[in-house]
């Protein structure tokens, strides 16, 4: 996943992203830590360049807090943001589906399956990391399906900025089963042309994460950023 802030990152910038956008999404940074650019440069052994190429394209995907003589840290979500980045989000993805051409064509359809099929492979195993890229794939190429770019270049770039809320419920097994099944639903939807169950299928989707985040913020911010996994 590229940055979505419309920069152009070089080789070594684009490497320093991903790696340092999936150690926040999996938990391995927390909220508020510091990103201090001389251990950066000692962990990657590349140019301190490179490493604040990085730091801006994360700042501007919505994942990392710079500021002037304090350096990098990694933004903290509180509830107030949370709650309007999902007002914005759910706009403008019922907005997207809303307008998708109902059924989906045959092509749109078997890519749709495939890619739910790999995601539900991915929970089976208990790959975080193949679970997160599959459910990132399904929704976008369902958004790409209502035609408009811009639509779908917004959406990423709310999804981007909602990274640490999407992930926190991934350690709850009966979560990502509960994704899966209301992926199949919308799935069954796109066939059947039921474009008031599909919106409604969002509707009820979108605020699952935020709402578990919500939840347990408090834990999460007393414990310095690190979220007890759910039984």
């Amino acid at each position: 996943m590229k940055p979505n802030s419309g920069l152009s990152l070089s080789g070594s910038g684009q490497e320093i992203f991903d790696a340092l956008r999936n150690d926040i999404v999996f938990g391995r940074l927390n909220p508020r830590e510091r990103l201090i650019e001389t251990e950066l440069v000692q962990r990657f052994h590349l140019h301190r360049a490179a490493v604040r190429e990085a730091l801006v394209a994360l700042e501007q995907a919505g994942l990392v807090d710079r500021q002037r003589n304090k350096g990098a840290s990694v933004l903290d979500l509180k509830p107030e943001h949370v709650e309007q980045l999902y007002a914005v989000r759910l706009l403008l993805e019922t907005t997207a589906v809303g307008s998708i051409p109902l059924p989906l064509n045959t092509a749109a359809m078997e890519t749709l399956v495939a890619i739910q099929e790999d995601h539900q492979q991915a929970v089976t195993d208990n790959d975080l990391q193949r679970v997160f890229e599959h459910n990132n794939r399904f929704h976008r190429h369902l958004y790409m399906q209502s035609g408009n770019a811009v639509l779908v270049e917004l959406i990423d770039q709310c999804a981007t900025r909602a990274l640490t809320v999407r992930f926190h419920p991934y350690m709850d097994r009966s979560f990502l089963e509960r994704v899966c099944e209301d992926h199949w639903a919308m799935i069954d939807a796109c066939r059947t042309s039921d474009r008031t169950k599909l919106i409604a299928l969002v509707r009820e989707h979108l605020p699952l994460a935020k709402s578990r985040y919500l939840d347990t913020y408090g834990e999460f911010k007393e414990k310095g950023g690190v979220l007890a996994p759910q039984s």
